[in-house]
């Protein structure tokens, strides 16, 4: 790391208590990701690479989500074994900090972004440390920051040791720090426990830092960007602040979405403009909306690639799939991963579709599963149609080829593969191969008995 590059310090040590929960606090969902992604993401793109991070509670489950989701980000992990407030919390980190300065954060501050770390950093180049502060519109709970005649820092304080006059001030500690590694360094060893709650508190290093004359600027943020959750009430709450933030940027951006309050979109799915968003729609992970798509009432899709101009019909589950452009999926319809739907193709009525090629202007509209299949170009498939894939040990792949007729309750025992403009007869059970242009049918002898009914309602009577 370049001397004078900056690191970032998160404290992800608290198991949150109130949340009454096996998981660690920092791993509750904001709408489909974890309230440490938002911090974290937020670090990444101010083009902060090096993090310290201190665990606690699920310490396991914390790393290992982290090494996952940011495979490209330099970790360190350090274990804070007692929660003895954050002032201890930092003196564990310090000695894995190797840049010049730091910011400091939580890991349950999930409403950050960008923009917010960007700009402290920008307010930290002639001061030797930054806190950050915002209006309050209910201040219990936070810190109080306790300005001089000046308008500069006089002291903050933690609630819990706050006179009845400094508990009025709506002016609070957000959390967020940008500090001299080496003053932390020297601070920290003065910290005592001497407070109402017994811990260590890292805000007190500003009271030595005051001592000296060290220049100490404060960064005034704003409220919708730094709340943290300590139960799951506030947190609902927070999941509906950044549902709005980003309806709020997606339809700026020339996104319609008709009831913004029932619509969920995660922070990294994309999509493009003229695209319509129906009510009580969920949309998640890194999926990627083309232009000009229309996704109706009900629909939940993660992970997904929805080209340009497909309609996705009501009540649709489209997981790991792409769909091309033109074409229409559902109602009601299941696109299971790897799935790929080409364009014209329709999916219909209560169709699933797993590990499935669906081929140009293909169509499958009624009560059919495909599964470990590719389907050729211009193919019909028939209601109640089933590839049988699976033999209890092994899954086997079932073809058809281009222009292909599948009759209504027709069953493919993979593997099997249908030639080019073969036709399938209604009813079949298909386990051999069918020759292009052939008709295949298999079909027990259908016999009808004359009189039979009569003389059954004959026998009963008697």
């Amino acid at each position: 790391m370049r001397e004078n590059d900056i690191s970032a310090v998160l404290l992800a040590a608290g198991k949150g208590v109130r949340f009454k929960s096996e998981f660690p606090k920092v791993l509750h969902n904001l709408i489909d990701k974890p309230m440490i992604y938002y911090p974290v993401m937020a670090l990444k793109k101010c083009g902060i690479k090096e993090i310290v991070v201190v665990l606690g509670f699920g310490a396991d489950k914390v790393e290992a989500y982290l090494k996952s989701a940011f495979g490209d980000l330099n970790f360190t992990f350090v274990l804070q074994k007692e929660q003895l407030g954050t002032g201890d919390a930092v003196r564990i980190a310090l000695p894995k900090v190797r840049s010049k300065r730091f910011i400091l954060l939580y890991g349950d501050m999930p409403l950050i972004d960008e923009s917010v770390i960007c700009e402290l950093i920008k307010s930290s180049k002639r001061a030797d440390m930054v806190i950050t502060s915002f209006v309050a519109d209910n201040p219990s709970g936070y810190g109080r920051i306790i300005r001089d005649a000046n308008d500069n820092l006089l002291k903050n304080v933690e609630e819990k040791d706050a006179s009845e006059t400094e508990k009025k001030i709506k002016e609070v500690n957000a959390g967020l720090y940008l500090c001299s590694t080496g003053l932390v360094k020297k601070y920290i060893r003065m910290l005592t426990n001497n407070n109402a709650q017994k811990e260590y508190y890292f805000p007190d290093i500003f009271r030595f830092a005051l001592r000296e004359n060290v220049e100490i600027s404060i960064f005034e943020s704003k409220q919708e960007f730094l709340l943290g959750a300590n139960n799951r009430a506030e947190l609902s709450l927070l999941v509906k602040m950044l549902q709005r933030r980003i309806n709020r940027h997606l339809m700026l951006e020339g996104v319609t979405i008709i009831d913004p309050d029932s619509v969920f979109i995660g922070d990294s799915v994309e999509i493009g403009r003229d695209t319509v968003i129906f009510p009580n729609v969920f949309i998640s992970g890194n999926s990627c909306i083309g232009k000009n798509v229309r996704i109706e009432n009900g629909v939940i899709i993660s992970d997904s690639d929805i080209k340009d101009f497909a309609v996705i019909k009501p009540y649709c589950h489209i997981d790991r799939a792409v769909v091309s452009g033109d074409a229409i999926v559902g109602p009601f319809a299941r696109l299971r991963p790897d799935t790929f739907v080409d364009r014209e193709a329709h999916i219909g009525n209560f169709v699933e579709l797993k590990k499935t090629y669906m081929g140009k202007k293909s169509k499958a509209n009624h009560l059919t599963y495909l599964g470990d299949a590719e389907i050729g170009s211009g193919v019909n498939i028939g209601a109640g149609t089933i590839t049988c894939n699976y033999d209890g040990e092994n899954k086997y792949k079932t073809i058809l080829g281009d222009g292909v007729f599948v009759g209504s309750d027709t069953q493919f025992v993979a593997p099997v593969k249908v030639g080019r403009n073969a036709y399938i007869g209604a009813g079949s059970t298909i386990t051999e191969d069918v020759p292009e242009n052939a008709l295949a049918l298999s079909r027990t002898p259908q016999k009808n008995i004359s009189g039979w009914v009569l003389r059954k309602k004959k026998k009963i009577k008697k």
